[in-house]
C-alpha cells in the first residue's frame, strides 16, 4: 500500500523532530526542513479546503 502526501510528511516530520531532540547534525538544517515540511502540509490544508 502506498503512502499518501500528508502520511509521508507526517513521518518525515517525526524523523525531523526526532533529530532535533537528539541535537543530530546540523540544527538549522532540520529546523529548515521542519519549516518546509509545515509549509506544505499547510498548503495542502489550504487547497483541501478551497476544492470542499
Amino acid at each position: 500500500m502506498m503512502m499518501n502526501r500528508s502520511e509521508v510528511l507526517r513521518k518525515e516530520r517525526e524523523k525531523v523532530l526526532t533529530n532535533l531532540a537528539e541535537k543530530n547534525g546540523n540544527r538549522a538544517k532540520w529546523l529548515t526542513a521542519l519549516m518546509d515540511i509545515d509549509d506544505e502540509m499547510e498548503e495542502m490544508a489550504e487547497n483541501k479546503h478551497k476544492t470542499h
